[in-house]
């Protein structure tokens, strides 16, 4: 398959898939590839790619029938299975001629990688399939500045790297087993999560020692200038979090289930996590006292006000 002529499929048009699917659509229109279809549950967001020149469909049915690459980029595991499971249905009711490459972006537990390579193999279609997860908050994906995940064999992990760099994504990193790309995807989470916890207990401390967290801010900025780093140090600054209540990347509904499956895959390695377990809390706290919907760098609060 050739990355400017194959038909591209896009499932799931939430905060990230839609800067994803509007860039790649935008990148293959400038560069006179073919457009992408898309379909989203809720359908109004598909107007929003569709401007810039992408077709519409009715069903993730209709999304396999037609392409033979499709991106997923949905809220959670049971999307994911949900999904899944409508594109076999729908393959298994017709002849192909070519086989559909599924590469789902979705962070997601190990286990569900699991279940879908099971479930294809169960099939016994023409499908294959790629866990291709991103890193990168929603700036990140407007700009297409995301770190990008392949996995599969080499054929396809080159042919998924063609099509979302520079289109979506700013680099690839090559994982060949789809089941290690998920638990990957989770590790480099729980990094960002440990610098999360890391810099929130630093400001909370430094405060209580008559050290501005303004005065710390500027110790971050001259020391590690990195987009993630500065931009959640900038988050926690406010004594009241108004940034980490209305700036939202990454919600504390995620940024548990991403720390929670980071302590799982530890616990299977035969390994403990300790920062994760003290994020975990800092985030359980945040969601009893405040609101899952504000972003995951808030968990500063908690150490702030227990």
């Amino acid at each position: 398959m050739e990355a400017s002529t194959v038909r591209v499929g896009w499932i799931g048009l939430g905060t990230m898939g839609l800067e994803m699917a509007r860039n790649l659509q935008q990148h293959r229109a400038r560069t006179g590839q073919t457009p992408i279809t898309v379909y989203n549950r809720t359908h109004a967001k598909c107007a929003l790619v569709a401007e810039h020149g992408a077709h519409v469909a009715v069903s993730p049915a209709s999304i396999a029938q037609t392409c033979t690459v499709v991106f997923l980029s949905l809220r959670d595991d049971q999307a994911v299975k949900d999904i899944v499971t409508q594109l076999l249905d729908s393959i298994a009711l017709e002849t192909r001629d070519e086989p559909l490459l599924i590469a789902d972006l979705t962070t997601v537990h190990p286990s569900t990688t699991q279940w879908v390579l099971h479930k294809i193999s169960q099939a016994n279609t023409k499908v294959r399939f790629c866990q291709t997860p991103v890193w990168g908050a929603p700036p990140a994906a407007r700009s297409a500045n995301l770190v990008y995940v392949t996995s599969g064999n080499n054929s396809d992990s080159a042919l998924l790297a063609e099509i979302s760099v520079p289109a979506f994504a700013r680099t690839t990193i090559a994982c060949d087993d789809p089941v290690r790309a998920a638990k990957f995807k989770i590790m480099g989470n729980f990094m960002i999560a440990g610098i999360l916890e890391t810099l929130g207990e630093a400001m909370a401390v430094a405060h209580e020692s008559g050290i501005s967290r303004e005065l710390y801010l500027e110790f971050v900025k001259a020391m590690f200038p990195v987009a993630p780093i500065l931009g959640y140090a900038h988050k926690m600054v406010d004594e009241d979090g108004e940034a980490s209540k209305t700036q939202v990347g990454f919600n504390i509904h995620g940024g548990m289930k991403d720390v929670g499956y980071a302590i799982d895959v530890a616990k299977s390695a035969g390994l403990d996590l300790p920062v994760a377990e003290l994020a975990h809390t800092h985030l359980q706290w945040v969601l009893d006292n405040g609101d899952e919907n504000w972003d995951w760098s808030s968990l500063a609060f908690a150490l702030r006000k227990q």
